[in-house]
């Protein structure tokens, strides 16, 4: 009787052994994830830091002057476009 209950107390332990490992290893996995989930916030939040900025520019007067002039041809009132042909 007493080897039983020896027997049954040494797989006990060897059980919770197992289960509390996994409990490490789950927890080391969560702790890696919350480290790359941290690093990919602050990457995002300085993409969306740059798109802000490029959004100010891109509705300031200048900039879309810049491309109706560019891009589109545009002149003002009172200014004499010229066309550089080469041949």
């Amino acid at each position: 009787m007493k080897r039983l209950g020896f027997i049954l107390f040494i797989l006990f332990i060897i059980y919770f052994i197992f289960l509390i490992r996994q409990d490490i290893m789950d927890n080391l996995d969560l702790k890696r994830e919350a480290r790359q989930t941290a690093i990919n916030l602050k990457h995002e939040s300085a993409l969306a830091k740059k798109l802000k900025g490029r959004l100010t520019e891109q509705n300031s007067s200048l900039f879309i002057e810049e491309i109706a002039r560019t891009r589109l041809g545009l002149i003002k009132k009172g200014e004499t476009a010229y066309k550089i042909i080469n041949n």
